[in-house]
């Protein structure tokens, strides 16, 4: 009976030890446009991307074995564009800040050996840190200006593949496209994003996962 029980607790231990439990860390560049319309609901033409950088430190955990994935965690992202107007002699250049919290969901498509691919989705929710519009010699802070001083939501989906270098540790690179909600009342803006990124997973429970498991087969043999 004694042992019966003590194989019943481990089974519990086991059952919650088996969440995946990662750190994940990533940087990479951005290509952002955007797409503004002025008071009178006309788009702003000859505006063209801008190359940028961004960095997230995030975690997922398995929610459905090794198949279903939350991931969330905090994101650095920086947009921008720039663009000119000949018939009036207008050059005109944004430069953006913004920190995001992201929530989503990763699944594991499949895996060949020690690399997995992915498909992520999320969205965030991002504040303006700091920016600026130059027109021609003259700098604007955007600070207070609502289209881009407002709360941010941003719907993200891509791709991951993930090498797995050890128990504890893989690499990964990510492509995903992005695209925010509309914001202004009077002038509008949206942005839109494509980044590519490499990372890092660092996995938090995977020698106590191991050991547990050792010890299961060993009280099952017992």
């Amino acid at each position: 009976m004694k042992k019966t029980y003590m194989i019943i607790l481990m089974s519990t231990v086991f059952s919650f030890q088996t969440f995946s439990q990662e750190i994940l860390m990533e940087t990479g560049i951005a290509f952002t446009s955007f797409d503004f319309k002025n008071s009178q609901g006309e788009e702003l033409d000859n505006l063209q991307p801008t190359t940028n950088n961004f960095i997230s430190l995030g975690y997922r955990q398995n929610v459905l074995k090794d198949v279903l994935h939350i991931v969330g965690g905090l994101n650095f992202n920086k947009y921008g564009a720039i663009g000119s107007d000949d018939s009036i002699n207008l050059f005109y250049e944004w430069e953006t800040s913004y920190l995001g919290v992201y929530l989503g969901l990763d699944v594991k498509v499949f895996s060949i050996e020690k690399v997995s691919f992915y498909l992520r989705g999320t969205t965030s929710s991002e504040f303006l840190l700091q920016g600026t519009q130059t027109l021609n010699n003259q700098v604007f802070d955007l600070k207070g200006v609502e289209e881009f001083d407002s709360n941010t939501f941003f719907f993200r989906g891509g791709a991951i593949i993930e090498y797995n270098i050890s128990d504890n540790l893989s690499v990964f690179t990510q492509y995903k496209y992005g695209q925010s909600t509309e914001n202004g009342d009077i002038e509008k803006l949206k942005y839109k994003s494509s980044e590519i990124g490499l990372g890092l997973v660092v996995k938090l429970n995977q020698k106590n996962s191991n050991e547990t498991k050792e010890q299961e087969s060993t009280n099952k043999n017992n």
